[in-house]
C-alpha cells in the first residue's frame, strides 16, 4: 500500500501503522488534528471489467486480490424533474447511495477497509459507531471472514444494533460517545487491531485508505453523466469523510484531462462547525454547541481539517438546516419523488432549497444530492409525523 503524508507538515507514515487513525503526532503535538492522506496516483480512471466498486480497482490504493464484494457500488444516479421544479433549479439529480448491499455508502468505504486488513494480515477490524459505519463494517468483515468489534453507545437504535449484530460482529456499549474511543484505543495498543472509522476527539476522521473508496461516488457520476459534471454536489457531512473522498476523486479526473472543472462542493451540516472552519480559513473547527437532531449521524461539534479542505478545494459551501426543514424534506421529498430516504439524507434535498433561495445556486444550475443511506435506519423518527392508520 502507499504511503502516507499530512497535507499540513508534510510528515509520511506507512499505511500498515495501526496507530494512523491518530492522524499527524506533530500537528497533534502542535494542538491541530490533522488526518494523514494517501499519496497515491492512480494507474488508470476507465473502469475496468466486472460490475461494482472494484471496477475502479486501478485508482484505488489496495490490492484488488484482497478484495471482498457484496455487490457495492454502480448505485442509481436519478433524475428528478418535479423536485427539481419545487427546489428551483434546472436539473436535479440524486445519487441513491441506499442501494448499496446494507443500505448506506458506508459501504464503500468498508470494501475497501475490510482489503486493506486483509492485505497488512490484520485479523480484526475495529471502529466507534451507533449506526451505518458500523453495519458496513460488519457486514464486510463477515464475507471477508474477519473478526469485526465495534464499541457504540447505549443509545443506539434498534436497527443500527439489530444490522450490526445479524452479521455476528462484537458490539460492545461505552458510557458514552468519546469513552468509546478509549476502548478502542486500548485494544489497538494490546493487538494492533485495524481501525476503520474516526476514533480519536478531536475527530481526524477515518484513516485515509477506506476514505479513497469513497472516489468511486465521483467516478460514477462522471461515468453516469457521460462524460460531464454537475454545477454542484451536495453531501451531508459529519467528519467530512465521504465528502473528502469526492472532491479527491473529482480532482483525479480534472487532473487525468477527462474533466475540464470540478463540481462545487455544498457541505451539509446541522450544528455549524464546518462554517465555522471556512470562515475562519481552517483555523477553528470546534467546538460548537449540537443540540438533539433526528439527524443523529451527522451532529457533530467538530469538523476536521479533511472536510474544510475537501469544500474549500471547490470553491464550496457549507450550510445548515433547521430541524423543522429535515424532517418536513423527508416527508415532502418522499412523495415528489417514491424515495424513501433517512433525514440525515434528504437534509440535501432542504440544503438545495435553501442556496437557491439564497442565491448561493443560481436558478439554471445542475446540481447532484447525495442521499446517503434508506429512511428504514430510523423509521420511528418517519412515523412520528405520518398520520394514524385509517379504520
Amino acid at each position: 500500500m502507499p504511503a502516507l503524508r499530512c497535507p499540513r507538515c508534510g510528515r509520511v507514515a506507512a499505511a500498515d501503522d495501526p496507530h494512523v487513525y491518530k492522524g499527524c503526532p506533530a500537528c497533534a503535538e502542535a494542538g491541530r488534528a490533522v488526518a494523514y492522506e494517501c499519496e497515491f496516483t492512480p494507474d488508470a480512471l476507465r473502469p475496468g471489467a466486472g460490475p461494482g466498486l472494484w471496477r475502479w480497482r486501478a485508482a484505488l490504493p489496495v490490492d484488488a486480490r484482497h478484495g471482498v464484494s457484496l455487490g457495492e457500488g454502480d448505485t442509481p444516479l436519478l433524475r428528478l424533474p418535479a423536485v427539481a421544479r419545487d427546489v428551483g433549479v434546472g436539473e436535479l439529480y440524486v445519487k441513491n447511495e441506499a442501494a448499496n448491499p446494507t443500505g448506506s455508502h458506508k459501504d464503500r468505504l468498508a470494501a475497501v477497509a475490510v482489503a486493506a486488513a486483509r492485505q497488512i494480515g490484520a485479523e480484526v477490524v475495529t471502529g466507534a459507531s451507533t449506526g451505518n459505519h458500523g453495519a458496513a463494517l460488519a457486514a464486510y468483515s463477515a464475507r471477508a471472514g474477519l473478526r469485526c468489534v465495534i464499541f457504540t453507545t447505549p443509545s443506539i437504535a434498534d436497527p443500527m444494533r439489530a444490522s450490526i449484530q445479524v452479521t455476528g460482529a462484537e458490539l460492545i456499549a461505552a458510557a458514552h460517545a468519546e469513552a468509546r474511543y478509549k476502548l478502542l484505543q486500548d485494544a489497538v495498543d494490546r493487538a494492533g487491531w485495524f481501525v476503520a472509522t474516526n476514533a480519536t476527539s478531536p475527530p481526524v476522521g477515518t484513516p485515509p485508505i477506506a476514505v479513497e473508496g469513497y472516489k468511486t461516488i465521483a467516478y460514477e457520476l462522471w461515468e453516469q453523466l457521460d462524460g460531464q459534471v454537475p454545477d454542484w454536489v451536495v453531501v451531508p457531512v459529519s467528519y467530512g469523510c465521504c465528502l473528502a473522498g469526492i472532491q479527491r476523486g473529482f480532482a483525479e479526473l480534472a487532473g487525468a484531462g477527462l474533466i475540464e472543472r470540478s463540481p462545487r462542493l455544498a457541505a451539509v451540516e446541522t450544528c455549524g462547525a464546518l462554517q465555522g472552519a471556512l470562515a475562519s480559513g481552517g483555523e477553528t473547527l470546534g467546538p460548537v454547541p449540537s443540540p438533539e437532531t433526528a439527524a443523529f449521524s451527522i451532529a457533530v461539534r467538530y469538523t476536521t481539517d479533511r472536510a474544510w479542505r475537501a469544500v474549500a478545494a471547490t470553491g464550496g459551501v457549507a450550510v445548515s438546516v433547521s430541524e423543522e426543514e429535515l424532517l418536513d424534506e423527508q416527508l415532502r421529498f418522499g412523495r415528489l419523488s417514491g424515495l424513501y430516504a433517512e433525514v440525515s439524507s434528504s437534509i440535501t434535498i432542504a440544503a438545495a432549497r435553501r442556496l437557491v433561495t439564497e442565491g448561493t445556486i443560481a436558478a439554471d444550475a445542475s446540481v447532484v444530492c447525495l442521499l446517503t443511506a434508506t429512511g428504514l435506519k430510523d423509521p420511528a423518527t418517519t412515523l412520528r409525523r405520518l398520520p394514524a392508520l385509517a379504520r
